[in-house]
């Protein structure tokens, strides 16, 4: 693991986007152990400051904090993928049923989802990662509702955690526009229920193969 230059900001908040990073972009693998004095060492920095990053990154789920283990990154499990999209779905499928009702405005989904049809094989990780969550909560941000927004946010650093560790079994990218194709064209329709059945359908699927991954 390398020290990353700190932008201008202050230390908690470099050493929290650092440290977030590394995690994201799989440089700090599950399992792998976070030792603050050679951190500090590595960063430059004090020890409350690097303590205080790493707290926030368990608020956030991206590391884990254990009696006799310290700070750790998470290896999510199964149950950990389940317990995420109980909620998931709940608040997907609620927001497309809102928009289609609502005929709320989706350009932001539009957006979203050409950059996942313009996607090849050559496009890092991250940001296709960042374009599959960018097209789910623009969903979310179209209701207006400022509470799903918040408890959707409140997810999004766990799924990124889930999509980095799955990127070493993920050799499609380049699907990705056509299966949200299929979202995207069901929550545009008139009718809400084939929408929410749709967007089930694709989180759903998407559960089965994360699952069927982790086996």
């Amino acid at each position: 693991m390398s020290a990353r230059p700190l932008n201008r900001i202050s230390t908690v908040d470099a050493l929290t986007e650092s440290l977030r990073t590394q995690i994201l972009n799989g440089e700090l693998a599950p399992g792998t152990p976070l030792r603050e004095v050679e951190l500090a060492a590595a960063y430059g920095v004090g020890r409350y400051s690097l303590r205080a990053a790493m707290q926030a990154l368990v608020h956030e789920g991206l590391l884990r904090h254990e009696p006799n283990r310290g700070v750790f990154v998470p290896q999510l499990s199964a149950a950990d993928v389940e317990d995420l999209f109980i909620l998931r779905i709940a608040l997907e499928t609620e927001a497309a049923r809102r928009v289609v009702e609502a005929r709320a405005d989706l350009s932001g989904m539009e957006t979203a989802l050409l950059e996942m049809e313009a996607i090849t094989d050559e496009r890092p990780w991250d940001q296709i990662v960042d374009s599959d969550l960018r097209f789910h909560r623009e969903l979310i941000e179209a209701v207006g509702s400022e509470r799903m927004r918040r408890t959707f946010v409140s997810l999004q650093s766990e799924l990124r955690l889930l999509l980095a560790q799955l990127k070493p079994h993920y050799d499609r990218p380049d699907t990705l526009g056509a299966e949200h194709r299929i979202v995207y064209d069901a929550v545009t329709g008139q009718r809400a229920a084939p929408a929410v059945k749709r967007v089930r359908e694709h989180l759903e699927l998407g559960i089965e193969d994360i699952l069927s991954t982790l086996n």
